[in-house]
């Protein structure tokens, strides 16, 4: 278990201890009549995930509002948590459902995350997806071991991204022969350009984006690496990134990368709601995301629900990145701000 699932495990202790007493918050009608809004930091499995909070969530809602959903792309969920952070009211009608990458985003795309995720009142997170890379079939490089000796064409958003920082390591860190392509507004269009030829793989895309298609079942995809801190059940013959570490300073810097991996579908709100309306957005997002109906909801949909956490767990993580040793940052920074 690395560090991040003991973060995890400390922290859901506490709060589940904590939750054990009567809640905090007295019931608040605010949300009679209203609608809140939650901005999405993308379409695809992003923008299904947050459709389907709002037709369940509300039910856990004193005042049962409305809910509406708007898609904000770009830079890796960036903008979506800019504006959350900046411009978006305060008063708990406005909520994200974000990449996860945003956690790590004010020092691995600083240039992009003009926020500070530890002033956030983070929600919850619906599931920890397993992110995956994988090339076209007719791609000439099938596997990693050929990407060795032969190059091979990846796709991505920017720096922030998956897609675009796992290729940066396995070709800088690593030696493996890619020419990447960076400058796409979201994973559907990095998958677009996979159909059209302009690049032969992406090496980070979450694996419900991907079931969202029919490219595994047709064998129009060969996955060839996983991220995260364990193999997925279903992919126990495909390398795990984190497995080529060779010491412990690499093995920090995939960790790092690897949090989007465990938090994959993160929820917040932005700084200075009151914290009765936060108290009741967490229980309200918590019941709706065990809700049999929400379950079978996102099924449909070929979507997961795996191992949802509280937004008390969220904050935890945050903060302890915040406190990553300096040395760690500063390696993986200079290797991203070469593809800036």
């Amino acid at each position: 278990m690395n560090a991040w699932s003991n973060a995890y495990g400390l922290a859901l202790g506490a709060v589940l201890a904590a939750s054990a007493g009567p809640s905090v918050a007295a019931p608040d009608e605010f949300y009679a009549g209203k609608t809140i809004t939650v901005i999405t930091s993308g379409g695809g499995a992003y923008e299904a995930y947050g459709r389907a909070l709002a037709r369940h969530m509300p039910t856990y809602i004193p005042g049962h509002p409305t809910m509406i959903v708007q898609a904000m792309p770009g830079a890796g969920g960036a903008r979506a948590a800019s504006y959350l952070y900046k411009a978006a009211a305060r008063d708990g009608t406005y909520i994200g459902g974000i990449h996860g990458a945003v956690l790590t985003a004010p020092f691995l795309n600083p240039g992009a995350a003009d926020f500070d995720v530890t002033k956030f009142n983070w929600i919850g997170n619906v599931t920890r997806d397993k992110y995956v890379g994988y090339v076209w079939h007719t791609a000439p490089v099938q596997s990693l071991a050929e990407a060795k000796t032969r190059q091979l064409v990846v796709g991505g958003t920017s720096v922030g991204g998956l897609g675009i920082d796992g290729a940066i390591v396995l070709k800088e860190i690593f030696g493996y022969k890619l020419k990447i392509v960076s400058g796409y507004k979201t994973s559907n269009e990095v998958k677009i350009a996979l159909e059209r030829g302009e690049v032969e793989g992406t090496l980070g895309n979450a694996l419900s984006s991907l079931n969202q298609t029919d490219w595994l079942a047709k064998k129009l995809v060969r996955i060839i690496v996983q991220h995260g801190s364990s193999k997925h059940r279903e992919l126990a013959d495909v390398p795990l990134l984190r497995d080529f570490a060779r010491d412990d300073a690499e093995r920090q810097m995939i960790d790092i990368l690897n949090v989007r991996d465990e938090i994959t579908r993160p929820y917040l709100a932005p700084p200075g709601i009151p914290p009765a309306r936060l108290d009741i957005l967490r229980r309200a997002f918590d019941a709706a995301v065990r809700d049999p109906a929400f379950l079978a909801d996102v099924r449909r949909q070929r979507l997961e629900v795996e191992g949802p956490s509280m937004g008390e767990e969220i904050a935890a993580v945050a903060d302890k990145l915040a406190r990553t040793p300096p040395a760690v940052v500063e390696r993986l920074v200079a290797l991203l701000s070469g593809y800036k």
